[in-house]
């Protein structure tokens, strides 16, 4: 050491006895932990097997197999409907037109009640 400073370890330790006492207390507590828990859950040893499946509820959701397909049929539906002209109800006369020709109405004729700039 060029610097003459002296490096050292620490000296005390934990003793070994309690290094044994802890080793022991948890070997006991890993053995007797599954014997008291069958007294503390006796539920818990017996064996119960059910008569029959549960039923599938009518109004479950059916398993989607091809799920990339569905959100991409699902995506061009919502975008036809998006882009497009139709009736939303035609017995109140309500149509549905594309979301940019009806920003270009808004602009134009602009909103009841609402000041123009």
């Amino acid at each position: 050491m060029a610097d003459g400073k002296r490096f050292d370890y620490e000296r005390s330790d934990v003793g070994l006895r309690l290094v044994g006492w802890l080793a022991g207390g948890l070997a006991t507590f890993v053995a007797v932990t599954p014997l008291l828990l069958p007294l503390m859950f006796p539920q818990s040893t017996k064996r119960i097997t059910p008569a029959s499946r549960p039923a599938l509820s009518s109004n479950a959701p059916a398993l989607e197999v091809a799920p990339r397909d569905t959100l991409r049929k699902s995506r061009q539906g919502d975008e036809q409907i998006t882009r497009g002209y139709g009736w939303a109800d035609r017995n109140r006369g309500e149509v549905r037109i594309p979301i940019d020709r009806a920003v270009e109405i808004l602009l134009h004729k602009g909103l009841p009640g609402w000041p123009s700039p």
